[in-house]
């Protein structure tokens, strides 16, 4: 008899990517993974006494959890780590099923399946860091001791995290119905979505796929989480069961419509199969992960100094990272001690950050320029005790002497300006967008939004208007240089409620003005952090719009290859979900993404981490 009891779950990834699923023939149940390239291979012991089932893969391709044992009652997780060369194993505390082991895509978090207080299984997770801090290498046994549950009065399998881990979409057992239900922990609420089983999430965390049996057969269907609209996705008279996605949003699952379970990809409407098996093989495959686009290599570096800061201002100049202000404390609030004068240097080269003079004042919303032996800092966002509410944009030009470690004001904008962007093209920086949020009376939170750019010369140091003007003012944006064009990214129109999310990429050419727009992105966000590595232009995190008056920090990796016109999704994510970042070019192969702000397990906070990504 097939082991067909609660089919696994899939999740990532494109036709670029490596693939790991759970195989079942003859000589038993086996984990196996499938590169771009050759054969598939085991990533199980050789044994076939034991069980391999549910097998997940980071982003990376680099870490492998699966669930391993001798039956049913006895099984437990196993950890590869393929750089370290290392395994572990992790047994639960009292014998039983550990179902459905999965990695958050940050990798922080594992979630897994397995019995509960009650006696039947329930969600459990716990920090990954768990597994790779253990010492040695080779094969250890650990108890899962320190895992926290999720629900524990429910009955529940397949876990699927969001990339942070905020919020949960599994399969609960209530009341003689299979339900999706989506757990957001940082609200503490829960919703069902429908009736079904094995779900799935998206790399893009919109959609959720599942199987539900209608007219006596498993189908396979989506609900879009932001509309919940709901569709049916096939309907083959044979069963369609273990829904995932690749990160283009391309459909995978398992089928039998050959007397076998085979896996498919649905691709413009037709189904394309994963692996090249004969149609009378005796053997099924279930439950694929994917990888994300391995090619990229990320990494962290040393943290910056100081408090935790987002909206701050960065400049890569002479084999240094110069960073300035920052808003440092939670998101709406603006206190004075808020407002940060920090200013801090990173080496490159030493990966050691330093401490430098504070800029002459306490702001953040700006951006930095550089040029010889000078640093320049423009406007910002500042606490204003004359005001309601008790803030302002201010119009200062300081410079900041590196040699001397010494700022002086050398000049004022036209307008008071922040949450704008300042590009460098050649010998000037164009100074665009944004607003004045000055208070025009008691109580207006709008503004004054910005049509107008400001040229800087950084020769001269003398700033004029532009003969021309933006055609969408916009505030909350990423601002590069490609080509000699200065290109804004995302952001936010003016409105009353400022929450008018824009997906445009607009390329302006600074010797007249004129206006092109790039393929917009598939989604409309702002503050997000914007890069151009190998001629790719990449978007890291931002914030997003799930619903009327919801919105949430997001951690994805998009990329638009400039010779072409299609954006994707690179499957690979952020440490954390966060905007108001800043991402700059440690050098031509490698970007760094600093700070930012983000919400996680109920903290509204700014956070001090520094990646990198290459390829």
């Amino acid at each position: 008899m097939k082991y067909l009891v609660l089919l696994g779950l899939l999740a990532s990834c494109s036709s670029f990517a490596d693939f790991v699923y759970m195989k079942e023939d003859a000589q038993g149940k086996s984990v196996q993974l499938k590169n771009q390239q050759g054969a598939p291979t085991t990533l199980n012991s050789a044994s076939n006494k034991l069980w391999a089932l549910y097998p997940d893969v980071t982003p990376d391709g680099n870490e492998f959890v699966y669930a391993e044992g001798e039956g049913a009652d006895n099984l437990h997780l196993t950890y590869v780590n393929k750089h370290k060369k290392l395994t572990q194993k992790f047994a639960l505390p009292q014998k039983g099923m550990l179902l459905h082991p999965k990695f958050s895509k940050n990798g922080r978090f594992i979630f897994y399946s397995a019995p509960g207080p009650q006696g039947k299984n329930t969600i459990f997770f716990f920090e990954r860091e768990t597994l790779v801090s253990a010492q040695g290498a080779g094969l250890n046994e650990y108890s899962l001791t320190s895992a926290q549950m999720l629900a524990p009065e429910e009955e529940a399998y397949f876990p699927r995290p969001s990339s942070d881990g905020n919020f949960v979409v599994y399969q609960r057992n209530h009341h003689g119905k299979k339900e999706i239900v989506l757990f957001d922990r940082l609200e503490n609420t829960k919703k069902v979505l429908s009736e079904g089983m094995s779900p799935a999430l998206s790399f893009d965390e919109r959609l959720v796929a599942f199987t539900s049996k209608k007219d006596g057969n498993w189908n396979v269907y989506t609900i879009d989480r932001v509309t919940a609209e709901v569709k049916q996705i096939t309907t083959d008279p044979k069963d369609e069961m273990a829904p995932t996605f690749m990160p283009d949003n391309s459909l995978v699952f398992a089928s039998n419509q050959s007397g076998h379970y085979r896996l498919f990809k649905l691709e413009n409407n037709k189904w394309v199969s994963l692996l090249d098996v004969p149609e009378t093989a005796e053997v099924d495959f279930y439950s694929p992960q994917f990888t994300g686009e391995t090619s990229y290599k990320q990494k962290e570096r040393a943290p910056f100094i100081g408090n935790p800061r987002s909206s701050f201002g960065t400049v890569s100049h002479e084999g240094k990272i110069y960073m300035a202000g920052g808003h440092q404390g939670a998101e709406h609030t603006y206190p004075p001690e808020s407002f940060s004068d920090t200013f801090i240097v990173y080496d490159i080269e030493a990966n050691q950050w330093s401490e430098l003079a504070p800029r002459p004042r306490t702001a953040h919303g700006y951006q930095l320029a550089a040029f010889g032996n000078y640093i320049y800092a423009f406007g910002g966002f500042a606490y204003s005790p004359d005001h309601k509410p008790k803030w302002k944009s201010l119009r200062e030009i300081d410079r900041y002497d590196i040699k001397l470690n010494k700022w002086e004001t050398i000049g004022m904008l036209n307008v008071p300006r922040s949450s704008n962007v300042a590009v460098t093209i050649d010998d000037k920086v164009y100074i665009a967008a944004g607003w004045d949020s000055t208070p025009k009376f008691n109580n207006d939170a709008d503004g004054t939004f910005h049509d107008s750019i400001e040229i800087f010369d950084l020769k001269t140091e003398k700033i004029e208007l532009a003969p021309y003007k933006l055609p969408l003012k916009r505030r909350a944006l990423t601002g590069i240089e490609h080509k000699g064009k200065f290109v804004l990214v995302g952001g936010i129109s003016e409105g009353a409620s400022h929450f008018d999310l824009l997906n445009k990429v607009t390329a302006i050419d600074p010797k007249d003005g004129s206006v092109t727009e790039m393929q917009p992105m598939p989604f409309a966000t702002f503050a997000p952090a914007a890069e151009i590595l190998n001629n790719e232009l990449m978007v890291f995190g931002g914030m997003y719009k799930t619903g009327p008056m919801s919105y949430e920090y997001v951690s994805h990796i998009y990329a638009l290859d400039l010779n072409q016109t299609q954006w994707r999704h690179t499957g690979r994510f952020l440490k954390e979900t966060k905007g108001f970042s800043q991402v700059f070019k440690v050098n031509e192969k490698t970007l760094g993404v600093l700070g930012g702000h983000h919400y996680f397990e109920g903290m509204d906070s700014p956070v001090s981490t520094f990646e990198t990504i290459s390829k």
